[in-house]
């Protein structure tokens, strides 16, 4: 039963919750880390279904690539599944009933899951190598998407696949699309953004400031997540929960168990290129030789543009700015209690949210069987 505030509990104190100092706040998250840190440090396996196959670009990386085998009869081509920044394969992949490329699987789709290079268990770059310097995103659209989208193809044996791509997972989709990237049919992009000026205040601004981050290597996202895995939502308005997701959709033991799951490390040179879209307001390669937003106009795949309320990278406006560009068949997607589902969608909800399954994932099916 809840109490009003101000009344007794018959000991004379108040039961109005006080707000910790900062001392209570730094106790808490020592203990929390020296007590729990352990346990929540393993990440959770995939299943026995899976198959590990291994993808080798033209510059040498070796890309881990899992894959789920159709259950009964074919639904349509195999489906490509790419992750965003700072992340890895398990974003889309996380487990049993939130794993899209599993669910798609379940429903006669052959699913490809990718981690890019740096992620997963792709290769990392190789200081005797002479590769220590990172990555751009240009590199990862120009080898990675072109690479992995050919041995799917051989596998399978199919003419084209589909493929589904979240965040920059489907930023990689439209810059390949846009320079003449063959090898996929049907697209759909899940909170993937073409304008990252159009984000939040805080997105923007923490893009758009180079001076801390090193022009090479990479940031340790993923040893970082480890860590305050066990210290997640014992602060109030919590940045990660601002930024990446609604809370009535992604609940904060999800989250943990995520955090070491699917975070990855994040190369520096890429986030370069990224905060150079902030500043420009432009959608294109780092040379400033390539308009991958010009290029839509010429993309004739059939894309389904999916879009959040709540979404505070991919904003409505920013991926409004892809569908807007296209020049194909396409069809946009808002996910809004004002538009059906129960609650808001933020940036990670397309694939972790509790109603995903439900809400969304029919409809992205629905898309890629309708030929």
């Amino acid at each position: 039963m809840r109490r009003e505030p101000g009344t007794g509990t018959g000991t004379g104190t108040s039961s109005r919750r006080r707000r910790p100092t900062p001392a209570a706040v730094a106790a808490a998250l020592a203990l929390q880390l020296a007590l729990g840190g352990c346990a929540h440090t393993v990440a959770q396996p995939l299943p026995s279904g899976a198959e590990h196959h291994r993808v080798r670009t033209r510059d040498g990386y070796a890309l881990a690539l899992v894959r789920y085998a159709p259950k009964g009869p074919i639904a349509g081509p195999p489906v490509l599944l790419v992750h965003g920044i700072s992340a890895n394969g398990r974003n889309m992949d996380f487990e049993d009933a939130l794993s899209l490329p599993r669910w798609l699987a379940a429903r006669g789709h052959d699913a490809w899951v990718l981690s890019i290079r740096g992620t997963g268990d792709s290769d990392d770059p190789d200081p005797k190598a002479g590769r220590a310097g990172g990555h751009t995103f240009d590199t990862l659209w120009r080898e990675d998407l072109p690479a992995t989208i050919a041995y799917v193809r051989e596998q399978t044996g199919g003419a084209a696949i589909d493929y589904v791509g979240h965040s920059m997972g489907g930023m990689l989709a439209y810059a390949y699309l846009s320079q003449g990237g063959e090898g996929l049919d049907r697209v759909v992009t899940l909170g993937s953004p073409t304008r990252l000026d159009h984000g939040s205040s805080t997105l923007t601004s923490a893009l758009s400031l180079r001076s801390w981050v090193p022009s090479g290597g990479t940031l340790p996202s993923r040893e970082l997540a480890r860590l305050s895995a066990p210290v997640y939502g014992l602060l109030p308005d919590d940045l990660m929960t601002l930024l990446l997701f609604n809370p009535q959709n992604v609940s904060a033991p999800l989250w943990r168990r995520f955090m070491v799951t699917g975070v990855d490390d994040v190369s520096t040179p890429l986030l370069l290129q990224l905060s150079q879209m902030v500043d420009r307001g432009w959608f294109g390669s780092a040379d400033g030789a390539l308009d991958f937003r010009a290029g839509l106009a010429q993309v004739r795949n059939p894309v389904l543009v999916v879009a959040g309320k709540l979404d505070r990278f991919g904003t409505p406006m920013a991926a409004w700015d892809a569908y807007r560009a296209l020049g194909g068949e396409k069809r946009w997607l808002m996910l809004a209690r004002t538009h059906g589902t129960q609650a808001d969608y933020g940036h990670m909800d397309y694939l972790l949210g509790v109603r995903a399954p439900v809400e969304l994932w029919p409809q992205l099916q629905d898309f890629l069987t309708r030929r």
